[in-house]
């Protein structure tokens, strides 16, 4: 049996059901987090927890429970299904109301929770890098809201599932901006660079922890918008993902990516990751041993 909360309960997964007029199935109109799970211990609860505020805001959605009760819901319900190496998914959205464009007056909430398996990236692109391709980035203007409607993402990860990839790069009139499910950062000379956090990027938690293990490492970091040409001329490339933990990326577009191989800036903020989750990168310190 799977359990999980909806609405007030948790209940065996089967048991769970959302109206057809649920405004997240009619409209995508909700937002989202996810949460790795490392040996039983929620990553960074608090910082997805305080993103969820800041989407829910955005949107003008009333957290209904509140954030802080999500977060304890949701380490009940990991204590129930067992901890150990997992996922968060928590989804809230508008709630039930007749189909109308503009947002309905009383409406309460949907809020789902959900413990899943956690998603590694193959450990071999862990140990010997991965694949990226460059996609036009098509979203939103609003890509800091972690919303559901996620067209434009699925869209750009097939693309790279079909190209054989591992990630697709956004680029907007010509700047890298995020990736599919991934923030991008790009080695040049002795500076680690990613793109500042605007409305054209999710501010991941991920590449926020990334900053600072680099920063306290005494890596040079810059926040800074930069051009596509410069990626490609980079030394090293890595993306950062709830899911992913850092990944390293070894060729764009075809092209090879500074040696080809996994560079020493992105293998010691691996090992670092590694050393702050407990496990994030586990099957390439493996791989790496051998």
């Amino acid at each position: 049996m799977t359990l999980v909360y909806l609405n007030g309960e948790i209940v065996d997964e089967r048991d769970a059901h959302i109206s057809v007029n649920d405004r997240g199935f009619v409209f995508a109109d909700g937002i989202y987090e996810v949460i790795r799970v490392f040996d039983g211990k929620p990553f960074e609860l608090e910082r997805h927890l305080d993103r969820l505020e800041r989407s829910a805001a955005a949107i003008r959605l009333t957290l209904n429970p509140t954030a802080d009760k999500i977060g304890e819901i949701s380490q009940e319900l990991l204590t129930r299904e067992g901890g150990g190496e997992a996922q968060i998914y928590i989804q809230v959205t508008r709630g039930t109301a007749p189909r109308g464009h503009a947002i309905p007056a009383g409406v309460t909430p949907t809020t789902f929770i959900a413990i899943r398996p956690a998603l590694a990236p193959p450990a071999e692109i862990l140990k010997s890098g991965g694949a990226a391709i460059t996609v036009p980035d098509d979203r939103w203007a609003r890509c800091d809201v972690k919303a559901i409607g996620l067209t434009s993402n699925v869209l750009a990860r097939s693309k790279a599932v079909d190209a054989s990839a591992y990630e697709a790069i956004f680029v907007r009139d010509g700047t890298v901006t995020d990736a599919a499910s991934c923030n991008v950062f790009a080695v040049v000379g002795m500076t680690l660079m990613t793109a500042p956090c605007t409305n054209h990027i999710l501010w991941g938690i991920t590449r926020e922890v990334t900053l600072e293990l680099a920063r306290e490492d005494g890596i040079d970091t810059l926040e800074a918008s930069f051009r596509v040409e410069q990626l490609r001329e980079a030394d090293e490339i890595f993306v950062t993902g709830t899911s992913s933990g850092i990944v390293p990326i070894v060729t764009l577009d075809g092209a090879m990516v500074g040696t080809g191989r996994v560079g020493p800036v992105t293998r010691r903020l691996m090992e670092l990751y590694e050393l702050r989750t407990g496990g994030a990168n586990a099957l390439a310190q493996a791989a790496w041993a051998h």
